[in-house]
């Protein structure tokens, strides 16, 4: 099932599970009337019979997607060969849960009528599950489809194909264009989806940007480990580098949100541990734009750069030291410096008079 499609169901699971206990709570308003030999011994509800059916086919239209997400869930959970990430764990336990509430309420229809009574208890923990799963599902699911007609637009298109000239190693003359194309891109993305996450969550993969030759190394890798799914083979390898190298400027966007989410739940930016002396260096303008294009731009556009919040020295150099411990962004002290002073003179924090 593709991401889209898979999208659009937990979209439509979760909009069904609202309007089902919503109408439910309404259904259960009216009273019930006596009903002497009939098959519930609670008696007859006096709701109105068409709201009723409504009901019952936006509930039989709920089974059916938790099915259809259950086949595509259950399978993954077995293949995986790490220890499975927290929002996984939640996300199959809230799954499992609603799996037992229906089967209950289910046989509460059908056969043990007497029970009738708990049934908006079980129908509201459904609703509570299904929300706990839309609020871990569908948020990554929604900016993952998003993302896809900024990946395949022709500026990105353009962006991708420069970077794997210039930056893969890898690839023989021509390959790049071929790679940079949607079809390619659209084929990757779903090698991404289908394999890669048997043993990693996508959230891992947007925690941090590689270059090309990066990206390239790390799915060779993948592809040489042993796997209870469908393994990388050497066709997929090419389409998936390209797709991660599309999805990089992405994945720095998020990287920059999530630290600005960070720096603000910690209030004040002197609790950082990085706080590395200034020391006076002379800036060649010029020569450091040139550093900075050679060094920076092999994950990301220059142009990212404008949505940092924090253009200060400090946050420029908090942001050139992450760059080094953290992706392995290979830099002398000297060089490191030049950057940092010529991200302040380029991008000062407020227009300078």
């Amino acid at each position: 099932m593709s991401t889209t499609v898979s999208m659009w169901l937990g979209i439509a699971f979760l909009g069904l599970g609202i309007f089902a206990t919503i109408l439910q709570a309404w259904l259960w308003s009216f009273p019930m009337v006596p009903d002497p030999g009939g098959p519930d011994p609670n008696g007859k509800s006096t709701a109105p019979p068409f709201w009723t059916q409504i009901h019952r086919l936006a509930g039989a239209a709920f089974v059916i997607i938790y099915v259809i997400q259950m086949v595509e869930m259950v399978p993954r959970l077995w293949e995986y060969q790490v220890e499975l990430p927290s929002r996984t764990v939640i996300h199959a336990v809230m799954g499992l849960v609603i799996g037992i509430l229906l089967l209950a309420k289910i046989a509460i229809i059908r056969w043990f009528q007497h029970f009738g009574k708990g049934l908006p208890g079980i129908g509201f923990g459904i609703l509570v599950c299904t929300l706990v799963l839309g609020f871990l599902s569908l948020p990554f699911a929604i900016r993952a489809h998003d993302m896809v007609g900024n990946t395949v637009s022709e500026e990105n298109l353009l962006r991708t194909a420069e970077k794997l000239r210039a930056k893969a190693t890898w690839l023989e003359e021509g390959e790049a264009e071929r790679l940079a194309t949607p079809t390619v891109l659209l084929e990757g993305r779903e090698i991404l989806a289908t394999k890669c996450v048997i043993c990693h969550d996508l959230k891992t993969i947007m925690d941090g940007p590689k270059t090309p030759d990066q990206w390239y190394k790390t799915c060779v890798r993948m592809a040489e480990k042993p796997t209870f799914g469908d393994p990388l083979t050497e066709d997929d390898i090419p389409k998936v580098t390209a797709y991660l190298v599309a999805i990089t400027p992405d994945i720095v966007r998020h990287r920059f949100q999530k630290r600005t989410m960070k720096k603000k739940q910690d209030e004040v930016a002197s609790s950082l541990e990085i706080k590395p002396e200034a020391r006076a260096v002379e800036v060649d303008m010029e020569a450091a734009r040139e550093l900075v294009d050679d060094e920076c731009t092999s994950c990301h556009e220059l142009d990212i750069l404008e949505e940092f919040e924090e253009k200060t020295e400090e946050g420029w150099r908090e942001i050139v030291t992450e760059m080094i411990e953290e992706e392995g962004v290979e830099l002398s002290e000297d060089d490191a410096e030049i950057i940092v002073q010529y991200l302040v003179l380029e991008y000062p924090s407020s227009p300078v008079e």
